[in-house]
């Protein structure tokens, strides 16, 4: 079995809770296996990386400091340290993921029951124990007024095609 070895991150509140759920977290750092995540961050990774007072300063606030694991061999391979760009867009694509995973339960659960749209975004916030920070109820409604609206329609003649 290979050695792993951590490293740290920095990452938007709503990528860590969706680390935490969908990969295995020992107490220390998460573990994301060999799929798409882990060749992402070993891309991001470098040897000797010095962060600057510039880099500090562009550094988006209200980022969560966590750690990941990766294997000893990529360590030797290409380094330890994650550039801030490519933490930026590892949390970036966690993030928009779960927001579109999001939309679509709602727009489904919307349409299947007729329950008030405002209504089911907060009951699917509240399941899943998203927090104001992670992801604001405007946030989530203005997004998906800009690009679900015109889908709930496509879904429903879905519906109505596979119910003929």
């Amino acid at each position: 079995m290979a050695e792993k070895i951590t490293v740290d991150i920095a990452l938007h509140p709503l990528a860590w809770k969706v680390l935490h759920e969908q990969y295995s977290f020992d107490g220390n750092a998460v573990d994301v296996g060999h799929g798409w995540l882990y060749s992402i961050i070993v891309q991001g990774l470098e040897r000797n990386h010095i962060i600057t007072a510039g880099e500090l300063r562009r550094r988006p606030k209200g980022l969560v400091d966590g750690k990941v694991y990766i294997y000893y061999d990529d360590f030797i391979r290409y380094g330890r340290f994650i550039r801030l760009t490519k933490q930026a867009n590892i949390s970036r694509i966690l993030y928009r993921k779960e927001r579109e995973r999001l939309c679509y339960q709602i727009a489904i659960f919307h349409i299947t029951t007729g329950i008030e749209r405002n209504k089911v975004m907060r009951y699917f916030l509240e399941k899943h124990g998203i927090e104001e920070e992670e992801l604001s109820f405007e946030a989530l409604k203005k997004y998906y007024q800009r690009r679900y609206r015109q889908k709930e329609d496509d879904y429903m003649q879905d519906i109505k095609q596979l119910n003929e």
